[in-house]
């Protein structure tokens, strides 16, 4: 008996070291310590897919010697959407990076979902990673005391090969491009790689003024206010706001690099909903009914609808986020100007599994590339390829692109130049408008 019981605490112990091993070396240890890093995540445009998440559990990053490897810089797991974030960055977590030099990373990632288009319809189909573990490497970048960002810039197009035809099933190897930069000297200059933040959603955990802090669902992000944090929708001043609230925060990053809310716009109270996504169907002329294609809401499960139906009735507001672009006049953006293929946010203050009847509706930003032609002073049309999602859900291929004033230009276009533009999307009919926010290069 005596002998066992000793062969069953072996048994144990050695099953213990067993999993604790597993468990190190795919989930290294939390890094606490170091200079502040604003880990951020944005997305190159596969124009066939309307979403691609993925799940990723650890980054660390690897020190040239006599730097050492981080720890893990994610607190805990995170579940990004890529698509969305096309031609933009987001901040994925604010992290601590011990000063050295490093030169790749290590990020450890499951769970690819991958949204398509077959004939009309959105339609999620089996997607396999190449491997769990993804490396990658990049030129140095070296950690001082100086807060600064690094940037992964997924390669969405050469990340997925989608297989058969039509697609019938995805094969997904993450290849990231790594960029670093320090923060802007001047708040006002600051864009989305060293500093500026825009609309980061998220659900209030707390409020310790004149700070609070929220949930984006892939990290928790602290912002401080001043006087000259604008609320809106609802809330004139921090005290408004209430533990539980969804919000959207504008910021920007401050020289040691904390956050700095300068706009909190309230979205919902603790029981509403929001989701995001690409309008595939519209019932009714106005529309009553329209369907989107998933691609986040704050609930944040981890198995997620491909498709939500939102109603809207006569008391949903139509709202058009215009940020940093001067409009001199805004296309309209109503029940009778809302089409396929727009990227659309419905708020309601009650949410449901079934049916969301929207409170608001809000225009957000998207991107789309395409050649350029018919070039003429701050109008060009972007020639999209035929079979891309926005072709295949609208049946068209041209879309009126017009620059104005805030329009960043990364590239200035050129007739027969391939480009991706960012911007606001509008529908008159058949016709579609896009205002751009961003032009860049198609890579």
């Amino acid at each position: 008996m005596k002998r066992l019981r000793l062969a069953v605490s072996v048994f144990l112990f050695v099953s213990a070291l067993v999993i604790l091993g597993c468990s190190v070396s795919n989930n290294p240890p939390f890094q606490a310590t170091g200079t502040l890093t604003t880990i951020q995540t944005g997305d190159a445009v596969n124009d066939q897919i309307l979403k691609f998440e993925l799940t990723i559990s650890s980054i660390t990053l690897t020190g040239v010697s006599p730097t050492a490897t981080t720890g893990n810089l994610l607190a805990k797991p995170s579940e990004i959407e890529f698509v969305h974030e096309a031609g933009t960055l987001e901040p994925l977590t604010v992290a601590h990076v011990p000063a050295g030099t490093y030169n790749g990373a290590t990020l450890s990632v499951s769970n690819p979902q991958v949204v398509v288009v077959i004939g009309t319809t959105p339609t999620k189909v089996p997607a396999t990673l190449f491997s769990p573990t993804v490396n990658v490497t990049f030129a140095n970048i070296t950690v001082g005391t100086t807060p600064l960002f690094i940037n992964f810039d997924l390669d969405l197009a050469n990340s997925i090969t989608l297989n058969g035809t039509p697609v019938t099933s995805a094969t997904v190897n993450p290849k990231f491009n790594v960029t670093s930069s320090t923060v802007a000297p001047n708040e006002n200059d600051e864009d989305e790689e060293n500093g500026e933040i825009e609309d980061v959603q998220g659900k209030v955990t707390a409020i310790i003024a004149p700070t609070f802090t929220i949930d984006t669902g892939k990290s928790t992000v602290t912002f401080a206010t001043d006087n000259s944090t604008q609320f809106k929708d609802g809330i004139t001043k921090l005290a408004d706001l209430k533990v539980g609230d969804m919000v959207e925060v504008d910021g920007v990053t401050k020289s040691d690099g904390t956050k700095l809310a300068t706009k909190v716009e309230l979205e919902e109270h603790e029981n509403g909903e929001e989701v995001e996504g690409i309008i595939t169907n519209v019932t009714g002329t106005p529309a009553t009914l329209i369907t989107i294609a998933h691609q986040v809401d704050s609930s944040h499960s981890s198995s997620p609808p491909v498709t939500v139906d939102i109603a809207i009735n006569t008391s949903t507001q139509f709202i058009v986020r215009a940020d940093k672009l001067n409009l001199s006049t805004t296309p309209a953006f109503d029940a009778r100007h809302i089409g396929k293929g727009q990227r659309i946010e419905a708020d309601t203050a009650s949410s449901s599994t079934m049916l969301i009847v929207a409170d608001k509706i809000k225009l957000r930003e998207q991107a789309l590339i395409g050649v350029v032609s018919g070039l003429s002073g701050n109008t060009f049309t972007l020639t999209v390829a035929t079979g891309s999602a926005f072709n295949s859900l609208t049946g068209q291929s041209a879309v009126t692109v017009n620059l104005v004033s805030g329009t960043k230009q990364k590239v200035t276009p050129a007739n027969g130049n391939t480009v991706r533009v960012r911007g606001l999307l509008f529908v008159n009919g058949t016709a579609y408008t896009m205002i751009a926010a961003r032009i860049d290069a198609n890579n």
